[in-house]
């Protein structure tokens, strides 16, 4: 099931290569060897070897590998902790575990993918038909709230935007920001901009401009008759629903669209003729959005920069290319761009609304140097490495020394621990 991630992970292989340096890691490194070599490596025995070892981070030794593999944990964060839960589901023998056991298989098909590719599918709704089951609905629950990137400064706004998806046979997804249409390829190699012919595509687009996005939430206000209307549609881990207000007499929630048009048909009977004719035509409308929400995503490939002073532009990433658009500017007009690399893409956002983003796409601007010119990253890299290892290695000595020499003393090990823990995070 999870073979793949463990795997990848060697925690045999990092135990073996590891030097203890006080007699408690030792013993407890032996201890890990022994189990290792007649029974197999699984995620439960990683975390209980991470919370034992957490105990002991003043040996740097245990420090080192701790290190490696929570490193590695962090890096495939959904992965592992749709692995440890398939496996503390097949490991229950309860009679009654047979109905979460259905959602194991589902879940193993991710499990041969990459962090990145999981991360998109949950998104995609993947695993929507086996959220029942709790240890995997707080994963996808955990997927969807951290979904949303949104940096608020004193003059701008960076946000991601939603957009109905259509996929075409060859796997090619479509988009729409801004009245522009995207097409991200199937391995998400390319984005580009497009045409894209789907009625219901460009329909339900056009009608989700009228929303308003709050971290995924949409709301709809307007007037009808002397009342104000409004309309909610959230997602929860279980289902999409529907809030509709009238004024302070109506309140009601609806699982299906079927049974918020005909409350609202039933509702119009008794409204005028042009006041009825317009609620229908609205809640229709409404309606369709709340028909197709599956196919409603946040695009988190995409972030919109809105500025104090009204200029809105749209960076969407790909694995081997970015496109950059100006969706609203005085001076530089309507247009958008292609790049090979993001710094490229962020000096033309800065060109034209002189905010610098560079601090969003970190990751992806080291990727891209590294991508550019290996050589000379390469050598860089080994220069700061080495720096930062010469600074490190005296002071995990001198942490080391102390608390072998206080072994007995709980408060002073209890402060060497914390001291040890900073500067693991120093260090990360």
């Amino acid at each position: 099931m999870n073979i793949k991630l463990l795997k990848d992970l060697d925690f045999a292989g990092k135990i073996t290569g590891c030097d203890a340096v006080t007699e408690a890691g030792k013993e407890l490194i032996t201890n890990y060897k022994a189990y290792l070599f007649t029974n197999p490596t699984s995620c439960s025995l990683i975390n209980g070897f991470v919370k034992e070892a957490q105990k002991y981070s003043f040996d740097t030794g245990l420090a080192s590998i701790l290190e490696s593999v929570l490193s590695f944990i962090n890096e495939n964060k959904i992965s592992w902790q749709l692995a440890s839960a398939c496996e503390s589901i097949e490991n229950n023998k309860s009679t009654y575990n047979y109905i979460a056991k259905t959602g194991v298989e589902q879940v193993g098909k991710l499990l041969e993918m990459d962090e990145s590719q999981v991360v998109s599918y949950i998104k995609s709704g993947a695993l929507k038909g086996i959220q029942y089951i709790p240890e995997f609905r707080m994963i996808c629950k955990q997927v969807f709230n951290s979904s949303i990137n949104e940096t608020i400064a004193p003059n701008y706004m960076v946000s991601n935007p939603i957009s109905f998806v259509y996929e075409n046979e060859d796997g090619d997804k479509y988009f729409k920001i801004f009245n522009k249409t995207y097409k991200v390829k199937k391995d998400q190699s390319t984005v580009t901009e497009a045409v894209c012919d789907n009625v219901k595509f460009n329909q339900i687009n056009t009608l989700l401009e009228s929303f308003t996005n709050n971290d995924g939430v949409l709301s709809y206000e307007w007037k009808s008759g002397f009342d104000t209307c409004k309309v909610i549609i959230k997602e929860s881990d279980e289902n999409t629903t529907l809030e509709f207000t009238k004024g302070s007499k109506i309140n009601e929630t609806f699982d299906s669209p079927e049974k918020f048009n005909e409350y609202c048909n039933t509702i119009s009977r008794t409204m005028m003729m042009n006041e009825k004719l317009t609620f229908m035509n609205v809640t229709n409308a409404i309606s369709q959005v709340f028909e197709a929400m599956d196919h409603v995503f946040v695009m988190d490939c995409a972030n919109v920069l809105k500025t104090s002073t009204g200029i809105v532009c749209t960076i969407i990433e790909a694995k081997d290319n970015v496109t950059m658009a100006v969706n609203n500017s005085v001076h530089s007009g309507i247009y958008s761009k292609d790049f090979d690399y993001m710094i490229e893409a962020l000096k033309e956002v800065t060109k034209v609304s002189g905010i610098d983003l560079k601090y969003l796409y970190e990751d992806r601007i080291n990727e891209d140097v590294k991508k550019q010119n290996p050589d000379e990253y390469e050598v860089i890299q080994e220069e700061l490495a080495k720096a930062k290892e010469e600074q490190m290695i005296a002071r995990k000595k001198k942490i080391a020394m102390l608390a072998e020499a206080n072994k007995n003393n709980p408060a002073i090990i209890a402060v060497l621990n914390k001291a040890a823990r900073d500067l693991a995070l120093l260090e990360n």
